[in-house]
């Protein structure tokens, strides 16, 4: 299905909630992640967070009226009619807009504090920030992941499909929201550091794919009354195409634990593995532009 003019603008909207997610749960696992590593890296961090939680807000902000807009159909100006407005303020819309709204604030809040103290301080105050800012962040996040409750077609699915849509959004933006992070820790001139850290992230990673996995089952399985609609639906064909990009990128992340992690003793070794990561990031959006094209513009069959 060719999304029309609408449904596009809809779909950048909620592309970018997903980004803005996903820089919060990276930054947040990462920074715990490269507690000992040295300011700079944190304060790199927490520009990626800051500027990815910005464009999050704009795009849970411009989506509100995107919907206004998609009702009223009167052009870019149906988007600004307040009536329509107030009986969207007080719908499921509304009340996802507003959890979004205060996460992504808070964070951003959060993230500039943090990343300006770290800025100016010592290492001491450095640590001290950063508890700051986990406890802040991690609030945001919780903020996010509740809006998920209003949403969509997800609102109406069982209580164990919304839990396993809870976990897969925090374990896919953890994991994905890391690879950038991941990039600017190859640049650290500590290689035994950079080696470290890439294998104790390859762990988490480990299960953080198999909450994936266990929860993508449970997803599926509430979304398709059987097995033949995945392959008869246009919903099932796009999730296909997911499918088929993640198992890309569960291959790339399997051959950076175990072929290139080992390599990183050199300088070649790290600028292999930097390669590797920036395929993985360059998929990872794939992998989140299908996610919102399944959202926004197609639908299970049954919902």
């Amino acid at each position: 299905m060719v999304p029309s003019g609408w449904e596009l603008l809809d779909l950048i909207c909620k592309l970018l909630t997903y980004l803005g997610a996903a820089s919060l749960a990276g930054s947040i696992f990462c920074l715990w992640l490269f507690k000992n590593e040295s300011r700079q890296i944190s304060h790199e961090i927490l520009t990626y967070l800051v500027a990815g939680v910005f464009l999050g807000f704009q795009g849970a902000l411009l989506r509100f009226f995107v919907q206004v807009g998609m009702v009223v159909d009167n052009g870019l100006v149906g988007m600004f009619d307040w009536g329509m407005a107030k009986i969207y303020f007080d719908s499921p819309i509304g009340d996802t807009t507003f959890f979004q709204l205060c996460g992504f604030v808070l964070a951003f809040f959060f993230g500039t504090v943090a990343r300006k103290k770290i800025g100016t301080g010592t290492s001491h105050s450095t640590q001290n920030s950063l508890q700051f800012f986990n406890f802040g962040s991690l609030i945001a996040f919780l903020l996010l992941v509740f809006s998920f409750r209003f949403s969509g077609h997800i609102s109406v699915l069982s209580t164990i499909s919304k839990l396993a849509i809870v976990l897969h959004y925090s374990a896919f933006s953890a994991w994905i929201g890391s690879l950038y992070p991941l990039c600017l820790l190859s640049f650290s001139k500590d290689i035994s550091f950079i080696r470290n850290r890439v294998k104790a992230f390859g762990d988490w990673a480990v299960f953080m794919v198999s909450v994936l996995i266990i929860a993508g089952g449970f997803m599926l399985l509430d979304l398709f009354g059987s097995i033949d609609e995945i392959f008869s639906t246009d919903y099932g064909m796009v999730v296909l195409v997911k499918l088929s990009l993640v198992i890309a990128i569960i291959g790339i992340a399997v051959i950076n634990r175990v072929r290139l992690t080992p390599n990183i003793v050199t300088h070649k070794g790290v600028r292999q593995f930097r390669n590797s990561v920036t395929i993985e990031i360059f998929v990872a959006l794939l992998i989140l532009i299908v996610t919102t094209y399944l959202s926004t513009v197609v639908g299970p069959p049954e919902h």
